[in-house]
């Protein structure tokens, strides 16, 4: 069971992070693995791949976390068409760490051309695969809000599929809605004394690697909690930040949390709201408060900063440092006065058991027990 602390802020948008962005169209469409020693890389070079006039992979590598591996010489470049790398096309065994790594493409310059990243590394798109199990980098088209059918775009998402595909069907899935691709995303909604809520939209919200300001319905699943606060939803497999709001306002509630859907599982979260939903004004909460950290991304120390909105006395301010799996590490007391309307508060990196761990970590600002802005931190060791 998976219980996630939700932050009742009013927002006007969620908020996309992209690792490392290469401003390509992806060369990786699939990495199936085996088992321990076997694996196949299905490459896709599309018109607008870069870079421009790569007629062979002479030169190119594959860099892991472990090295990197070059390309036997020989290996031709056809647009549009799938190149399936195994063991044999490299002059060297490539080495990959299942439990995380990453699996960067490189052309014969040292450029980047395309990079996957799964596991427990930093910035890993998707989970770890089992074996038997391949990622998909899952091609689909989105429309700009407002736009038409002619305005839409290709976007792509990282995905898991317990039916390989390699060889065919480049950034598709053999079939994108089975459960070979998806997961029930199911769970209940509570308030903060763990009475069920209902009437609270799931979904809504937008995906980890996904492009703000566009309408992609197809990974837009959603759900209305019933009168047990539970919800159920079919869902694309994959990394995601999940949005919540009230009906029939629509005001929404940011989940400053990733959730992690399994394909052809049951993956089940309790979402807990910490204010109570009765007699809530969704415009009651502040947006004129600024939250910040320096350096960010960090190694260990960073400040976090922050302005009291004009106007407004507050008695007691929290620091709360919460993990990428919801769990509160760390709490730092902030002392406030009239005095002043800008405080800050150093934070050593360390969580409530004085260890320091690379990854994703949220500050949020609490005054006078509710919390009112949030900003992400990310501490690279």
């Amino acid at each position: 069971m998976k219980k996630v602390f939700v932050l009742l802020m009013l927002t006007c948008s969620i908020g996309f992070i992209k690792a490392n962005p290469i401003p390509c169209t992806p060369v990786i469409s699939e990495f199936y693995l085996v088992d321990s020693s076997h694996w196949y890389l299905e490459l896709v070079f599309l018109q607008n791949s870069c870079p421009m006039g790569l007629t062979t992979l002479d030169g190119c590598n594959i860099t892991t976390s472990i090295g990197t591996f070059y390309f036997k010489n020989g290996i031709n470049i056809t647009t549009d068409s799938i190149i399936v790398i195994t063991q044999d096309s490299l002059q060297s065994p490539l080495q990959i760490d299942r439990n995380g790594d990453f699996i960067s493409l490189k052309d014969f310059t040292g450029n980047p051309m395309d990079e996957l990243r799964f596991g427990n590394i930093l910035y890993s798109q998707i989970s770890a695969p089992a074996y038997g199990q391949s990622i998909v980098n899952y091609g689909y088209w989105c429309i700009p809000a407002g736009g038409q059918a002619t305005d839409a775009k290709m976007e792509y998402h990282i995905v898991k599929d317990n039916n390989p595909t390699i060889g065919f069907n480049s950034f598709t899935p053999f079939n994108a809605t089975a459960s070979t691709t998806t997961g029930t995303f199911t769970g209940i909604v509570y308030d903060n004394v763990h009475n069920p809520v209902s009437g609270i939209i799931i979904g809504k919200g937008g995906w980890w690697y996904m492009a703000p300001n566009y309408v992609c319905e197809k990974f837009f699943g959603s759900a209305l909690s019933d009168s047990a606060g539970k919800f159920s939803i079919p869902e694309y497999s994959g990394k995601y930040s999940v949005g919540i709001s009230f009906q029939p306002s629509f005001s929404l509630i940011l989940l400053d949390s990733l959730l992690d859907i399994e394909p052809d599982s049951i993956n089940y979260f309790e979402f807990t709201i910490d204010t109570l939903l009765t007699n809530v004004n969704p415009n009651s909460f502040q947006k004129d408060i600024n939250l910040s950290s320096s350096p960010n991304p960090t190694t260990g120390e960073t400040t976090i900063s922050f302005g009291m909105p004009a106007g407004r006395q507050y008695t007691k301010a929290l620091i709360k440092i919460y993990n990428s799996s919801s769990e509160m590490v760390r709490i730092l007391p902030v002392s406030i006065g009239s005095s002043q309307n800008n405080y800050s508060v150093k934070w050593d990196g360390l969580c409530s058991d004085n260890v320091a761990a690379s990854g994703i970590y949220y500050c949020n600002l609490e005054l006078d027990g509710r919390k009112v802005a949030t900003n992400k931190i990310i501490i690279a060791k």
